[in-house]
């Protein structure tokens, strides 16, 4: 009598999985083994740090001009300082410390989206799970998005009072002594900083929960479930196939990490649905293949390389192909132990961004386009922005050594790549953004909140006023909750667009040129967000739906373009695998 099969799998495959042990279990694990020295450099790295710059600014600033303007006084000399002297110097303390200021804006806001933002989100889901609770579970579709609405203005107004208190209590410091910064005294300087930052901070916080308010009431935007519309004629017609989360594995008996020995073993489900996605093809072509984020299940060499091969074998599908990365393909933690963190400056995040890129170029780099970062229009090709300068030489250091200047060329890549955008193709009358919604912080052990940055939105906007065309906008976050009360209160907060209400902005004006497709959540849904069409994908690998257990599961979509600019959903299947 044999007594274990090995390809089965063991208990070590479940030491990820919320479900199998329990998710209490888990967290216990993950705080024995938790690395606590990279857990406080990590704190200092993304929290303090980016604080302490945002405090310096003011003083540095203030105190530099002061020199500045009485430096011929300390020389023995006098000066009658003029308006355009005062500005002259002014502007020259800008220039010489300009640096400083571009890293107090960039780290204004990284503490924005990973600390302000998020808490304001954790306070507009605990008001709703307890108003839901309170209300019973007979609610409609339109009762959940009063209460939406309504936590989300109590919410902010709470973070406008702590936002006034934080700010209150801080104090203002607008002059450093010379003595401490030449004799670097690090406590007088560390001391003012962080005051400073939490006056800034506070303040902020006040007056983007201002903003939430003015939005909840001003936008109408109610989420509901989409319901097909008469058929169009005389229209032209897309076909869609919209797969997401895949969650290709590296090994061939492994198990994905959250459904552990649950869910699938190895990469069975995903050939199958390649080859299932073929012969739709050969039936009735497909023009586009979309797929949204979490491609790999941890982000590592090995996955990438096996949903490559893959893709080598489904030539008519591969020149179809566009993707975003999602939160497991950025992935934080070691993959078979939650405790052990990366270092956001370590190799292993690099080298991750780096294998997005590569399948990015290998699979489409010629077909999308960066933005131009002055707005002026699309940039070069993604696979000709990868080649510029010593951009190839330097990316290869990272691959093969995980070199510092290549981690440096790989930030600088990522930042300026998203979105990306696919214009229309000859004979065609729509194209694809590429959003990166993946935020920087370590909130959720695997990246599983997402931010939609100002950078990408400004260029989203961009885009869209420009064309007058339709557009296909494909992110990996959900972009707004589901009209259910089924969802757990650790999905809601753990796994939440946190700016989603931003990106909404964005799109509103352009609802009837543009489609949003994404996934994240492995919920089989489409619905609206006022006039937003909103198509949620469920997950190829792990399905969307608990009464069908882990069935892989993607959709083909049909959509009816205009000659106005505007596109339509006209029908959707779900497809099995």
């Amino acid at each position: 009598m044999r007594i274990w099969d090995l390809r089965r799998g063991d208990d070590e495959d479940d030491r990820t999985n919320p479900h199998g042990r329990g998710l209490r279990s888990l967290v216990f694990s993950a705080a024995l083994e938790f690395n606590y020295l990279k857990a406080p450099l990590g704190f200092l790295a993304l929290f303090v740090a980016p604080a302490v710059v945002i405090g310096l600014v003011p003083p540095v600033a203030v105190s530099y001009g002061f020199v500045l303007l009485n430096a011929p006084a300390l020389a023995g000399g006098s000066l009658i300082v003029t308006p355009p002297l005062f500005l002259f110097l002014a502007a020259l303390a800008f220039w010489l410390s300009r640096p400083l200021f571009t890293a107090a804006w960039n780290n204004f806001w990284h503490l924005h989206y990973s600390l302000v933002l998020p808490l304001l989100v954790v306070v507009r889901e605990l008001l709703r799970s307890a108003l839901e609770r309170v209300q019973g579970r007979s609610l409609t579709a339109v009762q959940l998005d009063r209460n939406r609405r309504i936590c989300a203005v109590f919410a902010a107004a709470i973070s406008i009072a702590a936002g006034l208190l934080v700010a209150a209590i801080g104090e203002v410091t607008l002059r450093i002594g010379l003595g401490d910064i030449i004799e670097l005294r690090w406590q007088a300087l560390a001391t003012a900083a962080l005051s400073n930052a939490a006056v800034v901070l506070g303040l902020a916080a006040a007056a983007e929960s201002l903003y939430w308010i003015w939005r909840e009431l001003s936008l109408n935007a109610a989420v509901a479930d989409w319901i097909p519309a008469p058929p169009i004629a005389e229209t032209a017609t897309v076909r869609v196939a919209h797969l997401s989360d895949l969650h290709v594995v590296g090994e061939r008996y492994g198990y994905r990490m959250e459904a552990g020995t649950d869910g699938p073993r190895g990469n069975r489900v995903i050939r199958r649905a390649f080859r299932r996605l073929a012969a739709i093809h050969a039936t009735q072509p497909l023009d586009r293949v979309l797929i949204t984020g979490d491609i790999t299940d941890a982000g590592t060499r090995a996955e990438w390389a096996e949903f490559l091969d893959a893709m080598r074998g489904c030539p008519e599908l591969r020149s179809r192909l566009s993707l975003v990365p999602g939160n497991h393909d950025l992935n934080i933690i070691d993959r078979g132990n939650p405790g052990r963190l990366d270092l956001p400056w370590s190799a292993g995040q690099s080298l991750r961004k780096l294998r997005v890129v590569l399948a990015l170029d290998r699979l489409g780099g010629d077909r999308c386009h960066v933005v131009e970062p002055d707005g002026a229009g699309l940039g070069p090709s993604l696979s000709e922005f990868l080649r510029q300068g010593r951009r190839v030489a330097l990316l290869r250091e990272l691959a093969e050594r995980g070199s510092l200047r290549g981690r440096r060329e790989m930030a600088r890549v990522w930042q300026a790549m998203f979105p990306l955008v696919e214009p229309p193709p000859p004979g065609a009358s729509y194209g694809v953004i590429l959003l990166n919604s993946n935020a920087r912080s370590h909130f959720a052990l695997t990246n599983a909140i997402g931010v939609v940055g100002p950078a990408q939105l400004r260029a989203l906007r961009r885009v869209l006023q420009n064309s007058r065309h339709s557009w296909l906008v494909l992110l990996h976050h959900q972009v707004v909750e589901y009209p259910s009360r089924a969802a757990s209160l650790r999905e809601r907060i753990g796994l939440a667009l946190i700016n989603a209400p931003d990106l909404v902005a964005v799109l509103a004006p352009h609802a009837s040129r543009l489609i949003v497709l994404h996934g994240h959540r492995h919920r089989d849904w489409i619905g609206l967000c006022g006039d937003i069409v909103l198509c949620s994908a469920p997950s190829t690998a792990l399905g969307g739906d608990s009464a069908d257990g882990y069935r892989g599961t993607f959709h083909v979509h049909q959509f009816a373009t205009m000659g106005n600019g505007s596109i339509r959903l006209t029908k959707t299947e779900r497809i099995f695998v």
